[in-house]
């Protein structure tokens, strides 16, 4: 075999382990040489949006062509995030690898080897069935945000019962898994209430009534599952939670009815803590069937500026969660949303499309290496959100893990391309 034969292989097998092995553990700072694999040529195609070529590998580089969706490239070189490539009339530069296709065959097949859950809401203003319509053969299941439960454990819709009706029947006939969300939330404050919760979980009586109709909620549903998301509640109801998802399960189980939970990301346990103290990982994740975790707001409305699920902090999150929930029960929470901040404590939501449109009225959509995240700076305000290629890197996660799926909050609000990501990783 020549040398130039065994050369272009190995360049192959390195290009080939750089789509399933994840991303480096080091960035290349800004300013260095990239660490080019000029040795082969691959052929890849412009993913469904735009690309922007630049003169070195960062989007703080000279802007050199704008390559449009369908492109056919090649791909001669890559550095950390980026490929060099070269479009049809030679002119070369670097591009993002998340606008890049190189595996157009993978996922194709039909099915998926993860769970995918995408929570379904019912917003006339960002609505959740296009996205669902559009993308539902990428998906294993949707989680409806459906009803609350009171303190005395009475079940109340929170949707539309005929919208519900017709998007579980949308489910169900193309073989969805349908869990329905069920959550303390106060319609009369418009919020998450702890003092709900307090009433219902330290009251043996009122956990049984809640057990009772929610059990009985699900069966008039036809539902696949429950998905549980209390949030706000009081520390000193820790293990009053816990025990509640044990009767739960004792009760949805035996009728093949599953019992998942939604709970807080956290990267250690402090039981004292307003926010994350009432989540007892281990003891959840024993109860139920899965546990959801809200891998996101890293950065909220309420606080600072920065990354919405940054790679490294989802990271940590998943190593503490694994070392306390059985990984098969593990499923990561992404977010498809961003927020705009005025200032520190000031700051408003956006979906991935409004964020783009946003962005080009000032620095443009910007990538920070460090947190694998997208953001932008328009008319004094600072951005942060997510895209197809921040989310690329929480997919590697999962299956660096092995840990059983994702559930995307929400339908409607995330970068379409992220869907083809996931076919191609799952």
């Amino acid at each position: 075999m020549s040398q130039s034969v065994i050369v272009i292989l190995l360049g192959l097998m390195l290009f080939i382990s750089s789509l399933f092995g994840g991303p480096s553990d080091t960035t290349v700072p800004q300013g260095q040489p990239p660490n080019q694999l000029e040795t082969y040529t691959v052929t890849g195609q412009i993913r469904k949006s735009p690309a922007t070529l630049y003169e070195s590998p960062s989007t703080d580089s000279k802007r050199i062509a704008t390559a449009q969706p369908s492109t056919s490239v090649s791909i001669l070189a890559e550095s950390g995030d980026w490929y060099k490539v070269q479009l049809p009339d030679g002119t070369t530069g670097w591009v993002l690898k998340i606008m890049v296709s190189t595996s157009g065959s993978i996922g194709s097949l039909g099915f998926l080897t993860k769970e995918v859950y995408g929570y379904f809401v019912q917003n006339t203003n960002v609505p959740s069935q296009p996205s669902l319509a559009a993308n539902y053969k990428k998906m294993t299941g949707i989680a409806p945000w459906a009803f609350s439960i009171d303190g005395e454990g009475n079940v109340h819709n929170q949707m539309n019962p005929e919208i519900l009706a017709e998007t579980l029947a949308f489910a169900g006939n193309r073989k969805l898994k349908t869990l329905a969300v069920i959550t303390n939330y106060d319609r009369t404050t418009e919020s998450f209430s702890g003092k709900m919760a307090h009433e219902l979980l330290t009251s043996a009586a009122n956990r049984k009534r809640a057990v009772e109709s929610i059990y009985k909620t699900a069966v008039e549903w036809g539902l696949s599952g429950i998905n549980m998301d209390f949030e706000h509640v009081y520390p000193s109801d820790r293990e009053h939670y816990s025990q509640f998802l044990r009767e739960l399960s004792e009760r949805l189980r035996p009728a093949g009815i599953l019992v998942t939970a939604a709970i807080p990301a956290k990267t250690y346990d402090n039981p004292s803590s307003s926010w994350s103290g009432a989540f007892d990982y281990q003891a959840i994740g024993q109860a139920v069937d899965r546990v959801i975790l809200m891998a996101y707001d890293q950065h909220y409305a309420g606080g600072s500026p920065g990354p919405i699920a940054s790679a490294d902090w989802v990271e940590r999150v998943l190593k503490f969660a694994v070392s306390q929930i059985p990984k098969d029960k593990v499923i990561l929470g992404i977010p498809g949303y961003g927020y705009s901040w005025q200032a520190p404590g000031s700051a408003h939501s956006v979906t991935y499309q409004r964020a783009v449109e946003l962005a080009a009225k000032g620095s443009g959509v910007r990538w920070n290496s460090d947190h694998k995240s997208p953001y932008a700076t328009y008319d004094g305000r600072e951005m942060w959100f997510e895209n197809a290629a921040s989310i690329s890197y929480k997919l590697e996660l999962v299956n660096r893990y092995d840990i059983k799926g994702i559930a995307l909050w929400r339908l409607g609000q995330e970068d379409p391309q992220m869907w083809q990501l996931i076919a191609d990783k799952f």
